[in-house]
């Protein structure tokens, strides 16, 4: 799956309805290849997957034998308290089979997440490794979402949360701030991107923060503190970074090149 998921990676993820960042995207996928690098295993799965836009890049990110689960109500849409997205079963299906070359692999839920059981997905797929919340946006269903991938978490498992920080979505916010502040909660954020925040179990944040910071240094921005949690940021300003990027490189394939080497060693002696 390798090339296929290259290309979705570079620009098929577009053509897919939905809401992903492109530095978002990325992102994700550089938190698959450090599972698969440290032995990490187990499935993915996703509460909300609309059309498949990030559930078809978490899905190109399996290792042989690893499955994967949706979750969603798709044309149930009375389920759909909140109006936080409408699904479409045959239009998830047609671009699983297009980018993953079938549909039948993927177990699919066409159910309230109310109504999943953590036995309905570990009987399923197994435990998961990597999992994404993006379905109904209200309190009690964000903190219902949470309980039920806390429970069924692999170890070393991350979580990937949509719409924390958007304003149209408040209820986001406060459901996370409710969860977190449950001392029984077990999961801890440790990264934010574009309009994602990324959670793990409180053991393994340390490993989590030093890995990216190595693999992602480019883009680090800075940490930030979340209910007592030190998170880093990055990619807010991805274009901004890869305008930057691009004006390096060129400068270092001119004749001024040395002379903006020695320019930038006087400034950061001084």
């Amino acid at each position: 799956m390798t090339a296929n998921r290259q290309a979705y990676l570079n620009r098929g993820y577009r053509s897919v309805g939905g809401w992903l960042f492109p530095y978002s995207a990325t992102f994700i996928d550089e938190i698959g290849a450090l599972q698969a690098q440290s032995g990490i295993t187990g499935a993915v799965g996703e509460i909300g997957v609309h059309h498949g836009k990030l559930f078809i890049l978490m899905a190109l990110r399996r290792a042989a034998g690893e499955n994967a689960i949706a979750i969603d109500i798709f044309e149930d849409q009375h389920l759909n308290l909140d109006g936080s997205g409408a699904g479409d079963r045959a239009i998830f299906e047609g671009n699983l089979r297009r980018w993953l070359g079938r549909s039948d692999d993927v177990a699919v839920l066409q159910r309230s997440s109310f109504e999943v059981t953590p036995s309905d997905i570990l009987d399923s797929v197994g435990p998961l490794r990597l999992a994404s919340i993006d379905g109904g946006h209200t309190e009690d269903c964000v903190i219902n979402d949470f309980g039920l991938i806390e429970s069924v978490l692999a170890p070393r498992g991350v979580v990937i949360l949509d719409d924390y920080f958007n304003e149209y979505w408040p209820d986001v916010a406060s459901g996370v701030a409710r969860y977190l502040l449950d001392p029984a909660a077990r999961l801890r954020p440790f990264a934010i991107t574009p309009n994602k925040t990324y959670f793990t179990f409180a053991g393994d944040v340390a490993f989590y923060r030093s890995a990216l910071r190595g693999r992602c240094d480019y883009h680090y921005e800075k940490t930030a503190r979340i209910f007592g949690s030190d998170v880093d940021i990055f990619g807010t300003q991805a274009f901004t970074f890869s305008l930057k990027k691009r004006l390096i490189e060129w400068v270092k394939a001119t004749p001024a090149a040395p002379y903006a080497r020695a320019l930038r060693a006087a400034v950061r002696n001084r």
